[in-house]
């Protein structure tokens, strides 16, 4: 089981992910479109929407380039599908003040806490849930969270 941590700032576009004290990864997203880029671990994508509150993102390599997978969105139930290389994971919120979620594939999970209600920072508990995976779905929080705030 890996354990990180992770902090955004005021408007979350930026989410730092850490492990231990040192930083593992890092995910932008804009403030006005649901685009973003991201590393953890080595791992670089590129997160492109299209459309506004369009349900599908592509997750491609750093350059825009190459398809490495897709994010397929639930608007109304608070759910998503991650697929990355061939792999299916479901992404759900665990609470309703947004502060909990999880991805999982059946076999392995990640799961997602934030520190507090106005706190922009918490921890991931992470059971064999590959990077890019986790990196989407930090997206996806993100994806939602500015939904919530534009409805």
């Amino acid at each position: 089981m890996t354990a990180l941590s992770w902090k955004s700032n005021f408007t979350e576009t930026e989410c730092r992910i850490f492990r231990g004290k040192v930083i593992a990864g890092i995910l932008k997203t804009t403030l006005w479109k649901y685009d973003g880029r991201g590393e953890l671990d080595g791992h670089m994508l590129t997160f492109r929407s299209k459309g506004f509150f369009q349900s599908h993102t592509e997750i491609l390599d750093i350059e825009g380039q190459r398809v490495l997978g897709g994010i397929d969105y639930n608007l109304f139930g608070s759910k998503a599908s991650i697929t990355f290389e061939g792999m299916r994971y479901e992404w759900r919120l665990e609470s309703w003040l947004r502060g909990k979620w999880v991805v999982a594939n059946g076999e392995s999970e990640a799961r997602f806490e934030s520190a507090g209600f106005w706190k922009r920072e918490g921890n991931v508990s992470n059971d064999n849930i590959p990077p890019p995976v986790i990196l989407a779905s930090f997206f996806v929080q993100s994806f939602f969270h500015k939904i919530s705030a534009a409805s």
